[in-house]
């Protein structure tokens, strides 16, 4: 036979690589490369503008169908690094999105400082069932209190307020109990401040119940 005519040490070769060649190329075929299994396994960041890709989405769920919820902010208290957008999501009824100072609760913060930019989504009517959920995000660009309420109403005076980034004396807690105490409520006259939009319903945060 031919095999006869092969030198001992070219036959052990032939055979070693004979050994070798399945193993080689069964982990050929498994292999995944590192880029497309990386891209499938990480999570998308979300970013606005400039953000980076630490940078986050903060959800805020304005108001509720149920009654005994219907005038809150989900959640009420928050910290935003700059970079991140706080987005308001209106449930029931009718909401605004308004920023007051912390000393003058229930009034827009161009009460007390006619050039200051503030916040306000207007008033924000929203029919029971619809099928898309209008949405006030707001960039944050630094990590100063800001201060909110429902200019509707009396809502403010009945805790429908919130804050972002309280810190020291100038708490949520503070700022509510001052917001019940309040002697009008007052919207501010200019939208501004964020921008308006549309998700559809099915992909809102549910409204606490």
């Amino acid at each position: 036979m031919q095999l006869q005519r092969v030198p001992f040490l070219a036959a052990v070769a032939l055979l070693s690589l004979l050994h070798l060649a399945p193993a080689a190329d069964a982990a050929s075929k498994g292999a995944k490369s590192p880029s497309k299994a990386a891209t499938s396994s990480a999570p998308k960041a979300t970013t606005t503008g400039s953000s980076t890709s630490k940078s986050k989405v903060i959800t805020i769920v304005v108001g509720s169908p149920t009654v005994n919820k219907s005038l809150v902010f989900t959640p009420a208290d928050v910290q935003a690094n700059p970079g991140d957008v706080v987005q308001f999501q209106f449930s029931q009824i009718n909401h605004t999105v308004t920023q007051s100072t912390f000393a003058e609760p229930c009034q827009p913060v161009q009460a007390s400082d006619p050039s200051a930019a503030g916040i306000h989504s207007g008033f924000v009517p929203v029919t029971a069932g619809a099928s898309t959920v209008v949405t006030f995000d707001v960039p944050i660009n630094d990590t100063k209190p800001m201060f909110i309420y429902c200019a509707q109403g009396p809502h403010c005076q009945l805790g429908m307020v919130m804050a972002i980034n309280a810190n020291g004396n100038e708490t949520f807690a503070a700022y509510k109990s001052a917001a019940a105490k309040a002697t009008k409520n007052v919207p501010a006259a200019n939208f501004k401040g964020g921008v308006m939009g549309s998700i559809p319903a099915a992909d809102a945060v549910p409204p606490p119940v």
